[in-house]
């Protein structure tokens, strides 16, 4: 009975701050990438953007979660990502990770754990991960600035066997003392470069022939079931 209650606050954490994520200021477009759309947004009491990308690629689902499942791959994809790793699990489905970030000199790399929910619509097929931050999970360590607050959410369409939509949520607070103004300039740039690495880096073995993501879901599945 306590899981249960667990559970369900922690989703009902999830559905809030993607509520109140999306109530906040209008999207504004920003520029187009070999097909990456890019939005920012302010947010309310800050000076930093929230950033929403909207995207149509010829990956196939399985390719793309078997990729941003594997937590240790982001280092090879997540701009200035240095180190990136499993903490636990009860599940594929919902996981803590650990992250390392590296800023420019003379600023301080940051590090974040987030608590990460995924789900899949049983008809459909789109499938939402979302990721929030949780900053006393771990002990802060030496030469890093904690991230504060975070925020982001994929939700991935399948349109064909190899085509899905996607679109990408960001709302994160870096923390310390850096001008808002690197912080967006990072936002702006980045994301673009993430995108392009994941994608490059899904095409290839052996993400592309990955049947695994979806084996393990129905696995997971089962396994709640009994």
């Amino acid at each position: 009975m306590k899981k249960i209650s667990i559970l369900i606050l922690t989703i009902f954490s999830l559905l809030t701050a993607s509520e109140s994520f999306g109530q906040e200021h209008q999207w504004e477009f920003k520029k187009e990438t070999k097909g990456i759309k890019v939005y920012t947004r302010d947010i309310a009491d800050s000076n930093l953007k929230a950033l929403k990308i909207i995207m149509d690629v010829e990956v196939s689902v399985n390719s793309i979660m078997s990729l941003l499942m594997n937590t240790e791959s982001y280092p090879e994809w997540v701009y200035k990502c240095s180190y990136a790793g499993p903490i636990e699990s009860t599940s594929i489905l919902n996981t803590v990770d650990y992250y390392q970030i590296d800023f420019p000199w003379p600023f301080s790399d940051r590090d974040l754990y987030t608590h990460t929910i995924t789900t899949i619509h049983p008809e459909t097929g789109v499938i939402t991960s979302t990721s929030t931050g949780v900053a006393d999970f771990g002990p802060e360590r030496a030469g890093f600035v904690r991230v504060p607050t975070h925020f982001n959410q994929w939700i991935i369409t399948p349109v064909s066997p190899n085509q899905t939509h996607l679109e990408y949520f960001l709302q994160s607070t870096p923390g310390g003392s850096i001008p808002n103004w690197l912080v967006n300039l990072a936002a702006d740039q980045g994301p673009i470069k993430s995108m392009l690495g994941f994608f490059k880096l899904a095409k290839r073995s052996p993400y592309a022939e990955s049947g695994e993501w979806l084996s393990e879901y129905s696995k997971d599945t089962v396994e709640k079931k009994e």
